[in-house]
């Protein structure tokens, strides 16, 4: 069970790069808003992965991604930012029962409900470093905020689409 569950996360991880990297990475709307879906990758790991150990695979992603766009650095601070408030996140959002170790995060399992709002505030805090960054200034804040919100209900939206791509919704019969 435990291996099946490992081969799953390891199938979705190449999905959201792979799609990102071939597709997403080329899509830019009314330059105000870009996907950055291969965040997805960070924010789905199961609940049990140790925080040190998302941090330093946040950076591994962050830092792949920098090296296909030949960016220095950019994605993998955010990336590790997205990281550190992860965990965070995941104590404020626990429910009376708890969390089991193994079970990954993802639409199927955890319901829109709670999705929506952990997804967004993470891909929020991530969007918001990475145009910081990108455009190291405070100038034109409104239009950098702008770029952020859209920026980020854009990839939730891709991904929440490639969520229901790879584990369609069960009937219930």
């Amino acid at each position: 069970m435990i291996s099946r569950n490992i081969f799953q996360l390891i199938f979705k991880i190449f999905i959201y790069l792979f799609t990102y990297l071939l597709i997403f990475s080329h899509l830019h709307v009314f330059n105000l808003a870009i996907c950055l879906s291969y965040t997805a990758v960070i924010f789905l790991l199961p609940f049990g992965t140790k925080p040190v150990r998302v941090m330093l695979f946040a950076f591994l992603v962050g830092l792949a991604v920098d090296v296909f766009h030949s960016t220095i650095g950019i994605h993998a601070s955010a990336c590790v930012l997205m990281a550190f408030f992860r965990t965070n996140l995941l104590g404020w959002m626990v429910p009376a029962g708890g969390y089991e170790d193994y079970m990954t995060i993802g639409i199927p399992s955890m319901g829109l409900k709670w999705f929506f709002p952990y997804a967004f505030t993470l891909i929020f805090l991530h969007h918001l470093l990475y145009f910081l960054v990108d455009t190291a200034s405070f100038a034109n804040f409104p239009t950098l905020l702008l770029k952020v919100v859209l920026s980020s209900m854009f990839s939730l939206v891709t991904i929440t689409m490639i969520q229901f791509g790879i584990e369609p919704p069960s009937r219930g019969d």
